[in-house]
């Protein structure tokens, strides 16, 4: 009870948030009509009627407490809703319903209730209006019997209230429906418009980053160069992230479930911290990462992506707000698999929370379009789970992703090397024994990829340059696949492919396979016009990665034996 009582009042004061001047133009009014109109009624020929002139100085009153809110003293100012809301239940809903129960009808008082109904529509959200004007009511009607000898509830007044509270209904639905249509027509608008940005810069931004890749390949003497073209790197890849991100939000749809397959909850979640678009390392350096336990959920993992995109995005907005602040990303089984997205910012209303993921609300951010939580619950509810958000003001703010569990749970243990080994294929795969070569600059990159490859019976070697890897091959080693960085430092992977494919010998014929976060066509051309024989798009998954080192495999098998029978 207590709960519902403060969601009303905070749906209230949601319906005067904008600091409109209303409620002072309506006690101005009132602290002048209630006497006024008490001295037209005595002048005018009308029969006795029930004097009410004591609580109608009390409304007058009340009234003028409205009227002055300029005027209150500060400590207690926050107090003016609370009693507004108090003014206009007796002014309007109690004494205008109890006056005419005491004139037992008639035409005048028939018009005070209506205009009372009418002024509690305006000045309240209908959730409320239906409490004002039932409690008003029912609390003059119980004055009403309990001083009176024998009461009569006339048949004006029950016709009276009734109407007035289906007028409040028949409203609450009209506006309903219009706000519906309303955010159909917007989200039209924004489609069109979002799709047509999307359509003007996915080209330019690619063409943007493949410019970039190049530079930053041959600018690896001056590193004042190389940290700025990383800086319009990590500028483009925002820009992308965004585009995304936008279109993304205005789907109806996400992903269909039979795209889903098994991921791993933590591999997921770093993911999407280490590929998120950050506006500054300080940014970074505020976000952090818990896994208490793994878990693995069905789902597609660029939604996920996505979704944790949106939650960091809004997390780091209000990050400037503190020096203290900071997001926490924590996986956790207990009580239930879920992601929680916490960050210490200003939080958010209990009233706003209730509304937080339609579409168009947002929670504070001037530039926030109010589709990305709606998108958020959309994407969670496709994988059979939901969001949720808890939030106290000033503490914190918590977005809780929950997952349904899998029939078949696979508990993964809690250290990175052994989680990224378990999501990937099991170990008596038909990939035992395969030899992969692994070349990229990035140790991190390389330690993702020995897992995958492990976790899939694979033999690995590595190397952090594409030289050192063209002078292994040309010494002698062996690889059965060549897993090669598309953008690295020196030579690109590129390069490098269209070096091995001009050595003498089997080493030349070594399958190779390309691996890029740019997914753009004019990578993939590039790629397959070096000699490579494969593309795939990071961060390395392990079923992809799987199917086409298989195919490689299967491919080299069959030509060697067709060697073999035409010797």
């Amino acid at each position: 009870m207590k709960k519902t009582i403060a969601a009303l009042y905070e749906r209230y004061c949601a319906h005067h948030d904008m600091d409109r001047p209303l409620l002072e133009w309506l006690g101005a009014v009132g602290c002048i009509a209630f006497p006024l109109f008490y001295l037209l009624r005595q002048t005018a020929a009308l029969p006795e009627l029930y004097d009410d002139l004591a609580l109608r100085w009390v409304a007058s009153a009340l009234c003028l407490g409205l009227a002055l809110r300029r005027r209150w003293p500060r400590k207690f100012a926050r107090f003016y809703l609370a009693y507004s809301y108090a003014a206009l239940f007796f002014s309007l809903s109690f004494l205008l319903s109890f006056t005419m129960l005491e004139n037992q009808g008639g035409t005048p008082s028939v018009v005070n209730m209506v205009m009372s109904a009418i002024i509690i529509i305006m000045f309240a959200d209908w959730r409320n209006a239906i409490v004002m004007l039932v409690g008003g009511y029912v609390a003059s009607i119980l004055v009403y019997v309990a001083r009176t000898a024998h009461p009569h509830i006339p048949h004006a007044f029950v016709i009276s209230a009734a109407g007035s509270v289906l007028v409040v209904i028949a409203g609450a639905l009209s506006h309903f429906g219009q706000k519906r249509a309303e955010i159909g027509r917007m989200q039209r608008l924004y489609a069109g418009l979002a799709g047509s940005i999307a359509h003007e810069m996915r080209s330019p931004l690619a063409q943007v980053q493949y410019a970039l890749d190049i530079i930053r390949e041959r600018a690896t003497s001056d590193p004042d160069l190389l940290e700025f073209v990383m800086l319009g790197q990590r500028a483009v890849r925002r820009g992308m992230q965004g585009i995304d991100l936008t279109l993304n939000q205005l789907k109806e749809r996400t992903t269909d479930a039979i795209c889903f397959r098994e991921l791993s909850a933590a591999e997921s979640v770093r993911n999407a911290v280490e590929e998120f678009a950050y506006e500054s390392p300080a940014n970074r350096a505020n976000v952090d990462v818990q896994i208490d336990r793994d878990f693995m959920f069905r789902g597609d993992e660029t939604t996920l992506l996505l979704v944790l995109f949106n939650l960091l995005k809004n997390a780091l907005y209000f990050l400037p707000l503190s020096s203290s602040a900071r997001v926490t990303l924590r996986v956790e089984t207990v009580p239930c698999h879920r992601i929680v997205v916490r960050d210490t910012g200003p939080g958010i209303s209990a009233e706003l929370q209730e509304r937080l993921f339609e579409e168009f609300q947002t929670a504070g951010k001037a530039d926030g379009t109010g589709l990305g939580l709606a998108f958020c619950k959309r994407a969670m509810r496709s994988f059979g789970g939901d969001i949720t958000c808890v939030s106290r003001p000033e503490p914190f703010t918590e977005f809780i992703l929950s997952f349904p569990p899998l029939r078949s749970e696979i508990e993964l243990p809690k250290r990175a090397e052994q989680a990224l080994a378990c999501t990937a294929a099991p170990k008596d795969s038909s990939l035992d024994g395969c030899r992969v070569l692994v070349v990229d600059d990035s140790a991190i990159n390389r330690k993702i990829a020995r897992a995958r490859l492990a976790g899939l019976g694979a033999h690995v070697a590595e190397a952090s340059h594409a030289a050192e890897a063209l002078r292994s091959l040309r010494e002698g080693s062996h690889a059965d696949v060549i897993l090669m960085d598309m953008n690295m430092p020196g030579m690109s992977g590129v390069e490098a492919t269209r070096v091995l494919r001009k050595l003498q010998g089997p080493v030349a014929r070594t399958p190779v396979i390309i691996l890029t976060a740019d997914p753009t066509a004019s990578a993939r051309q590039n790629a397959f016009a070096a000699g490579a024989n494969s593309f795939l798009v990071k961060p390395l998954e392990p079923d992809p990665l799987r199917t086409e080192l298989m195919k490689l495999l299967v491919h080299e098998a069959d030509h060697t034996s067709s060697r073999s029978l035409q010797a």
